[in-house]
Protein backbone atom coordinates (compact mmCIF):
# COMPACT_ATOMS: atom_id res chain seq x y z
CA UNK A 1 0.00 0.00 0.00
CA UNK A 2 1.61 3.64 -1.20
CA UNK A 3 2.62 5.89 1.49
CA UNK A 4 0.34 8.81 2.74
CA UNK A 5 1.50 12.36 1.99
CA UNK A 6 3.43 14.20 4.63
CA UNK A 7 0.92 16.45 4.62
CA UNK A 8 -2.02 14.04 5.78
CA UNK A 9 0.36 12.32 7.88
CA UNK A 10 0.85 15.84 9.98
CA UNK A 11 -2.56 16.26 9.72
CA UNK A 12 -3.78 13.30 11.27
CA UNK A 13 -1.35 14.15 14.11
CA UNK A 14 -2.43 17.43 14.87
CA UNK A 15 -6.10 16.41 14.72
CA UNK A 16 -5.79 13.71 17.18
CA UNK A 17 -3.52 15.90 19.49
CA UNK A 18 -6.81 18.52 19.33
CA UNK A 19 -9.17 15.28 20.53
CA UNK A 20 -6.65 14.41 23.38
CA UNK A 21 -6.74 17.90 24.26
CA UNK A 22 -10.33 18.97 23.80
CA UNK A 23 -10.91 14.99 25.70
CA UNK A 24 -8.79 16.31 29.07
CA UNK A 25 -11.05 19.82 28.84
CA UNK A 26 -14.41 18.63 28.34
CA UNK A 27 -13.06 16.09 31.72
CA UNK A 28 -11.63 19.29 33.79
CA UNK A 29 -15.08 21.01 32.99
CA UNK A 30 -17.28 18.21 34.11
CA UNK A 31 -15.35 17.88 37.15
CA UNK A 32 -14.96 21.24 37.95
CA UNK A 33 -19.21 21.70 37.37
CA UNK A 34 -19.56 19.00 40.26
CA UNK A 35 -19.99 15.90 37.98
CA UNK A 36 -20.29 12.41 39.18
CA UNK A 37 -18.29 10.13 38.03
CA UNK A 38 -20.97 8.53 35.61
CA UNK A 39 -21.94 12.06 34.21
CA UNK A 40 -22.46 12.69 30.25
CA UNK A 41 -19.79 15.33 29.84
CA UNK A 42 -17.03 12.48 32.25
CA UNK A 43 -17.54 9.74 29.33
CA UNK A 44 -17.65 11.91 26.20
CA UNK A 45 -13.72 13.79 27.56
CA UNK A 46 -13.21 9.59 28.32
CA UNK A 47 -13.75 9.01 24.64
CA UNK A 48 -12.31 11.89 23.01
CA UNK A 49 -8.62 11.30 24.63
CA UNK A 50 -9.29 7.30 23.76
CA UNK A 51 -9.98 8.20 20.01
CA UNK A 52 -7.21 10.69 20.18
CA UNK A 53 -4.92 8.09 21.52
CA UNK A 54 -5.63 5.81 19.24
CA UNK A 55 -5.04 7.41 16.53
CA UNK A 56 -1.83 9.30 17.90
CA UNK A 57 -0.90 5.72 18.43
CA UNK A 58 -1.76 4.36 14.85
CA UNK A 59 -0.45 7.22 13.25
CA UNK A 60 3.13 7.54 14.68
CA UNK A 61 3.10 3.16 15.31
CA UNK A 62 5.51 3.31 11.61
Amino acid sequence: MAEPPQIQRSATTVLSGLMVVLGVAIIVRTVAAGGSPVSVGLLLGVLFVLAGGGRLFLATRR
